[in-house]
């Protein structure tokens, strides 16, 4: 399910297909929520902020994953 990209040591890329059940989902948001909390505690700078807005934009793609699943 999560595949680290190799371009940035802390930057991964989330990929599903959209045929994911609604546990996976749950799953995934979840997993969205424990990243963001993590990521809150990581000193301020650049690099924190890019992480943050990346997994900003998690809730987003999962709520159209969902949405192409109907």
């Amino acid at each position: 399910m999560n595949i680290i990209d190799g371009k940035e040591p802390h930057v991964g890329v989330v990929t599903v297909s959209a045929d994911r059940t609604l546990t996976e989902m749950q799953q995934l948001e979840a997993m969205a929520a424990k990243l963001l909390e993590t990521a809150r505690k990581l000193p301020a700078g650049p690099v924190s902020r890019d992480i943050l807005k990346e997994i900003g934009k998690f809730p987003v793609r999962i709520e159209a994953l969902k949405a192409k699943g109907k």
